[in-house]
């Protein structure tokens, strides 16, 4: 008899379910038990709110002096840096100190004034981070360059769940972060995959495409997620890194299929920076990617790849 266990923790600012099917209970039970206990790990690895964190130690010493990191952290900004030489800059994990002079890490956004904006985008670009591979060392080229995973974790976490959920012998399993980043292999009985639902970003009651997920992942960002208004005009929480400002084109939502999440999670962001032509480029590139698009003044989405 086949049974499936769906297990929750609150990590990283949103909801992670496991989904785990397979004959065995009891061990299904404690592999998604193990898959959230890790993607806990993962949290107090990467996240910038956590002091105690490896991200937080590396931002308050990396200018300071060239600080040994943790090889899975290292490992994870090396794969994020080749993703910021990929997408021309899209994709930045410096961008922390424009996250900060918008006013989106306080939760409250306000428009900076140019001088301020001018400091900030200073201190912004993988340039700014000097990589020692052989020794695991982190420097920063700068004072007050800082490093947010926000846009890899969530994924990363994921795929190490997965990880956990395989070894363990689990035969089919899908894990969601936030349900914005979702990856899955294997699939339950009588089914071609596992079914995800992707909500129109502006009718969450509504959909806008559904999916079989079958060892593969998909991430999605959107405009509505986090925005302030200020005289009539809204600013958006996704930012662009070459020009410090927040990302305005024709794009509601951008949904990344890859092979695993850690990709798709910082691909969905790079391609709202990128934009629809960008975006048309990179999928042509690396035929291993799709997308789909959700234009501002479109009823249905478009695949792309």
């Amino acid at each position: 008899m086949s049974h499936l266990i769906r297990l929750r923790t609150f990590a990283m600012g949103c909801d992670f379910e496991v989904f785990a099917f397979g004959e065995d209970r009891g061990l299904l039970r404690s592999a998604a038990e193990a898959a959230l206990e890790e993607i806990e790990r993962i949290e107090q690895l990467l996240s910038h709110y956590l002091p105690e964190s490896e991200v937080s130690y590396i931002n308050a010493h990396a200018f300071r002096e060239p600080v040994r990191v943790h090889p899975e952290v290292f490992s994870l900004i090396e794969r994020a840096v080749r993703l910021c030489e990929q997408t021309g800059g899209a994709f930045d994990i410096t961008v922390m100190p424009l996250v900060r002079c918008w006013g989106f890490y306080a939760g409250a956004g306000h428009v900076p004034s140019p001088r301020t904006l001018a400091r900030a985008r200073q201190r912004v670009g993988c340039s700014q981070l000097r990589l020692d591979a052989q020794n695991q060392m982190l420097a920063f080229a700068r004072e007050g360059v800082e490093i947010h995973l926000g846009a890899i974790g969530k994924g990363y976490a994921v795929d190490r769940a997965i990880e956990v959920l395989r070894e363990a012998g689990v035969e089919a399993a899908m894990v969601h972060g936030g349900h914005s980043s979702v990856r899955a292999y294997g699939t339950p009985t009588d089914t071609e995959g596992w079914q995800v639902r992707l909500p129109h970003p502006l009718h969450q009651e509504r959909s806008m495409a559904y999916l079989l997920l079958r060892d593969r992942a998909i991430s999605t960002s959107a405009a509505t997620e986090q925005y302030f208004e200020r005289k009539g005009r809204r600013y958006g929480h996704i930012l662009d890194p070459r020009t410090g400002l927040p990302v305005q084109n024709e794009l509601l939502s951008v949904s990344v299929l890859a092979a695993d999440a850690t990709v798709a999670d910082a691909l969905s962001t790079a391609f709202f920076v990128l934009g629809e032509t960008g975006i048309r480029e990179y999928v042509h590139a690396h035929p291993g990617v799709q997308a789909l698009l959700l234009r501002r003044q479109d009823e249905q989405p478009e695949w792309l790849g």
